[in-house]
């Protein structure tokens, strides 16, 4: 009677209670958005950081070796077209130990850290750009004075706050209103894009230098600002003109992974986008977003270098990761969509970038809800977390409950994030830590054949096979292999943030919490009578 109590009622219901509202297309467009063409990262990062390398092959490299993970994926999203993607995909894989740890750790506690950034890039890339933009071309020291309040550490928190509360109420109004104001956000940030490369192609670097004093000038730092920071940043001893470092190159893909690492994160909510078994479908949201979104990384990086010259990323990188006082404009590092604003006498050219970016910044703390709010969905369905984080309103179809507790939980962490100056140093943990889930998942994909093989051969993807091999073997594997190479890169080289020993003890901390909330949530389960392992050889309700 025992073993028959564990087994009838695997789920905590029979149905999520979510809808597909979401087109193939408009979750193309949601995998493009949260890659997010805005990631400054990159650009400044990695000239500071890592000397020597060429930022257009890191970018198209950090592209070519997401590819294959993102076919992986397409494999588990037609076999598993489910809310939760990679929790559901490892779960039902290695078990619900591994699952749950990796995705609790590496996505639901560490995409707060998304959402703290998600504000600092709307306050930081968005509002003081604007504003700084528009004190230059309208010759206003007030709007001036603006932008540079947002960039304070108040200015941003109470940006970050503001931005966190309004995409969750956005997205506890309904996932199909969201899927409507998208479409706003991705034309926005195309034109802002658009516009920006225009500029920066355009723009001859003498031209630039110009430029750039002007706007320094008006945004308050001293005259002939070029200049004084190409001198201050020799003098600090770095190499403007440093000789090219093939290991450089290669930790630029670590770098620009922190885009393009998103290319399938629709993949959480399969069971909201319509006709999600589609081979076809999946391929076009997962691999076309990425590619699109690697080629247009790389022509950023191409259209920064061709204005500003190589040496001036040497020295913007400085003020960036050296601290060179003087490569910055009013304290303000030197991003690209602020380069192209520099560049620009135009206020509707001002307004157009920052607009866009305004848009994009906002996007991504929706994506931060949409993703982790339906993971903990899929961990609640399996009885992992309580029965009403996983609530449904059964006329919004949202999981109200679970975007609030992100909320409140999201508010300490972007307090943290803007008033401990050294725990900014690991921005690109975040990397790190949701690398780890991505890489498992494409290992998922390469043992799915065997670990579920009865989901597997139902799935559109069976037939694909190299000889006897399946497919997906060979390029989760791959995928395996690369992300894991680039999650061991944080590990090993200091210049990513990560290894450190605040990184190491934040980083395992978290793990180990994840792995011990795991064992009571089933131990708990288990003295009511129910077997939560049961749920792991099981395909979730849809």
């Amino acid at each position: 009677m025992a073993t028959a109590a564990t087994i009838p009622e695997v789920f905590t219901r029979k149905a999520s209670g979510l809808v597909r509202v979401m087109s193939p297309y408009s979750a193309f467009v949601y995998n493009i958005l949260t890659m997010g063409l805005i990631f400054p990262w990159t650009y400044l990062w990695a000239p500071g950081a890592l000397p020597g390398g060429k930022l257009v092959w890191g970018i198209l490299l950090a592209t070519l070796l997401e590819i294959p993970i993102a076919f992986a994926y397409v494999w588990l999203s037609t076999a598993l077209p489910r809310t939760g993607g990679d929790y559901v995909f490892q779960s039902r894989a290695f078990g619900g130990g591994w699952g749950f740890t990796l995705l609790m750790s590496g996505f639901v506690i560490w995409i707060l850290q998304w959402v703290a950034m998600s504000g600092w890039l709307l306050a930081y890339l968005g509002f003081a750009p604007l504003f700084l933009g528009l004190g230059l071309t309208l010759s206003s020291p007030v709007l001036s004075s603006i932008g540079v309040w947002f960039t304070s550490s108040w200015g941003i928190i109470i940006t970050s706050i503001l931005n966190a509360f309004l995409g969750m109420m956005l997205l506890v109004s309904g996932f199909k209103n969201y899927v409507k104001v998208q479409y706003v956000m991705f034309y926005a940030i195309l034109v802002a894009f658009g516009t920006m490369l225009v500029v920066l192609f355009t723009t001859p670097h003498a031209e630039f230098v110009t430029r750039l004093n002007a706007f320094a000038v008006a945004s308050g730092s001293a005259p002939n600002f070029y200049e004084t920071a190409v001198a201050a940043t020799k003098a600090a001893g770095i190499d403007v003109n440093p000789p090219f470092s093939l290991l450089a190159t290669l930790l630029v893909a670590p770098i620009a992974w922190t885009s393009l690492q998103w290319a399938t994160y629709s993949a959480e909510q399969n069971g909201e986008i319509k006709d999600a078994r589609s081979f076809k479908n999946q391929a076009f949201i997962l691999v076309g977003s990425l590619i699109v979104t690697g080629i247009l990384l790389a022509l950023l990086a191409a259209a920064i270098e061709k204005a500003a010259g190589s040496e001036f990323m040497y020295v913007a990188g400085a003020g960036y990761w050296s601290g060179v006082a003087e490569a910055k404009i009013s304290g303000f590092w030197l991003w690209p969509n602020m380069l192209a604003i520099a560049m620009s006498a135009s206020p509707i050219v001002v307004i157009l970038i920052g607009f866009g970016y305004i848009m994009n910044s906002h996007q991504i703390v929706n994506n931060c809800y949409i993703g982790v709010t339906r993971i903990m969905v899929a961990m609640s369905l399996d009885r992992l977390l309580p029965a009403w984080v996983s609530k449904v309103d059964e006329r919004l179809h949202t999981p109200v409950n679970a975007h609030l507790i992100y909320f409140l939980f999201s508010i300490p962490v972007i307090l943290v994030y803007n008033l401990w100056g050294a725990w900014y140093s690991l921005t690109l943990g975040v990397t790190f830590a949701c690398g780890y889930v991505f890489a498992a998942s494409a290992l998922a994909g390469a043992v799915f054949p065997f670990r579920a093989k009865d989901i597997y051969e139902a799935s559109p993807g069976a037939k694909y096979k190299l000889g006897k091999v399946p497919l997906v073997t060979i390029l989760g594997g791959l995928g395996a292999l690369f992300g894991f190479a680039m999650v061991a890169s944080y590990l090993i080289y200091p210049q990513l943030g990560v290894a450190s020993t605040l990184g190491f003890t934040v980083v395992f901390a978290i793990i180990a919490v994840s792995a011990i909330w795991y064992f009571l949530a089933k131990a708990a389960q288990k003295r009511r009578g129910i077997n939560v392992d049961y749920a792991f050889k099981e395909i979730p309700p849809e």
